[in-house]
């Protein structure tokens, strides 16, 4: 098997791209004339104004912020975020979809979409004459310019979740062959070095999927250490100031142990491999201790005896050491 395993053959790439109006200007005589009755420096004072209130904006921007959560929790990163000349943002991360989720990935994807565009509706577009009219005053006739017609502003708005085929980069070669692609008639020397540099962007790329795996794992792993380290027993009352793990977390880190299976699925990684099996072990221990319950093992593990507690650290650093090389990888896929 090649060192990129399955990867092409068993995900999907997307990513979502949303352009929203921007409703926070700033206002420099504002800010200056505020430092002057405050007796601040000019050159250390700011100022801005929200053209809309701030829960119109938080209502409207809470439906994107789902989605990106969503796919965050759901996908693999595939790239970084692209930025322009400015190190200004102009388009969104890609990301690795299993084909064994899309349907669900499509329905709440769509249920974002319809809650933006709904909330968009009831918020804004039904009451932008109003807010046009009562900006004269409440603004004293300031920023003007932005309160455009309606048309124009639903023109500002846009929302597109994309889905592609993932292609290797040979295949994307064969294909411009067969094709014919121009490109591809340089000389021989300059299409092998493209195909290298190519080659190693797609590298790079597979690299940052195993390290943020490994991130997760060892993120997760490092907050449930902490809250373990931070616990101090408390006779008669052992509710107050209990810093260890909750059901939840316990859940989240097997999550993150069956997020590495799917991943494993299409690129065989032993690191990883091996934190997902201590994970699982971890977990099923902490259920022994409760009986099958998560909740109950937080009760017993907050007795004044440290042992357990000890224990159950030892094990969450060897889970820790073993998702640590798979953090960097590059050099396993590089040719």
């Amino acid at each position: 098997m090649s060192k990129t395993g399955r990867v092409f053959e068993h995900y999907l790439k997307t990513g979502l791209h949303v352009t929203k109006e921007g409703w926070n200007k700033s206002w420099k005589d504002l800010a200056h004339e505020g430092a002057r009755a405050k007796g601040v420096d000019e050159d250390r004072a700011s100022a801005s104004v929200k053209l809309i209130k701030q829960s119109t904006q938080n209502k409207i921007s809470n439906w994107e912020a789902q989605a990106r959560r969503y796919i965050r929790e759901n996908c693999h990163i595939w790239t970084d975020v692209r930025t322009n000349s400015n190190g200004g943002r102009i388009g969104g991360s890609e990301y690795l979809l299993d084909p064994k989720i899309l349907v669900e990935f499509e329905e709440n994807m769509t249920r974002f979409e319809e809650g933006f565009w709904d909330t968009l509706n009831t918020e804004l577009f039904k009451n932008w004459e109003q807010i046009c009219s009562d900006a004269v005053s409440d603004l004293n006739d300031n920023f003007q310019k932005y309160f455009i017609p309606l048309e124009e502003l639903r023109e500002k708005f846009s929302w597109n979740c994309w889905i592609t085929p993932l292609w290797d980069v040979e295949d994307r070669i064969a294909m411009r062959r067969n094709e014919k692609d121009s490109r591809l008639t340089a000389p021989q020397e300059i299409i092998e070095r493209a195909m290298k540099q190519e080659s190693a962007m797609q590298a790079q790329k597979i690299s940052n999927v195993v390290g943020s795996i490994a991130d997760s794992v060892m993120s997760e792993v490092h907050g449930i250490v902490d809250k373990i380290d931070a616990y101090t027993f408390n006779e008669g009352d052992n509710r107050k100031g209990n810093s260890l793990p909750k059901q939840k977390g316990w859940e989240r880190l097997e999550e993150i142990a069956n997020r590495i299976d799917t991943w494993t699925r299409a690129l065989a990684d032993e690191d990883l491999t091996d934190a997902a099996n201590q994970i699982r072990e971890l977990v099923a221990d902490i259920k022994h201790l409760g009986n099958g319950s998560l909740a109950d093992a937080r009760n017993i593990l907050s007795g004044e005896d440290d042992t357990q507690r000890r224990e159950v650290r030892d094990k969450l650093s060897d889970i820790h050491k073993a998702a640590a090389p798979a953090a960097d990888k590059l050099s396993d896929f590089l040719s």
